[in-house]
């Protein structure tokens, strides 16, 4: 006898109840599965406001950008790059602009190795409206940064790319701010960010060349 093959509405049907059996367990509760919900985004980290250099630098003698000394060597966390810095002087580097490197595989900051860098960055932020300041800081590795003498954020080992909170402080007056950074990159991609948000803006963005100097 010749079977009549399936026709219609029977075909789908069949395929639909079949499919999990074909399959096996769990795919039936895998078509109605939902892709968990984002992370909601880490709390802003509160500050008091940062000292400012006293007595202020006279802005004429100033010059662009942030000081940079590097230093060569394989480091996994910060504590090691302080250390480090106990016993070699570095190499002054070209002043960084910005802070706001996205480099991949490239060289790391203003040096010509793509590897094994440590960086210690110093100088002055300026701001120059009161009110209320954020500031974040994405770095690939690691990370600490100090503003007006206090440290106000660290991610101190070899991580991939990640940002900081919100640091939100108070500006009382307009000036300058001693601002170091202790940085590495130890192998692979390369980041280092300093982006802001000043009081009334409508977000956030790189932290300005004219807000960066250096004696």
């Amino acid at each position: 006898m010749i079977k009549k093959p399936i026709r219609g509405w029977a075909g789908p049907w069949l395929v639909a109840l079949l499919l999990p059996t074909l399959l096996g367990p769990g795919a039936a509760d895998a078509q109605t599965r939902v892709a968990p919900e984002p992370a909601p985004p880490p709390e802003p980290i509160r500050l008091a406001t940062p000292a400012p250099a006293a007595p202020q630098p006279d802005a004429a003698t100033l010059k662009d950008g942030l000081a940079v000394r590097y230093y060569f060597a394989k480091f996994n966390h910060i504590d090691r790059l302080v250390d480090w810095m106990k016993y070699d002087d570095g190499v002054p580097g070209e002043p960084l602009p910005m802070l706001d490197y996205d480099v991949g595989m490239g060289n790391v900051l203003t040096t010509t190795s793509s590897d094994m860098v440590g960086a210690h960055i110093t100088g002055f932020i300026a701001f120059t409206e009161p009110g209320t300041t954020r500031l974040r800081v994405t770095s690939n590795d690691g990370v600490r940064v100090t503003l007006g003498g206090e440290m106000i954020f660290e991610d101190p080992g070899v991580h991939k790319d990640a940002t900081s909170p919100d640091l939100v402080f108070d500006v009382a007056e307009p000036g300058w701010v001693p601002l170091d950074i202790l940085y590495f990159e130890k192998k692979g991609t390369a980041t280092l960010k300093l982006s802001w948000q000043p009081p009334g803006a409508p977000g956030f963005v790189p932290v300005p060349g004219a807000a960066l100097k250096h004696p």
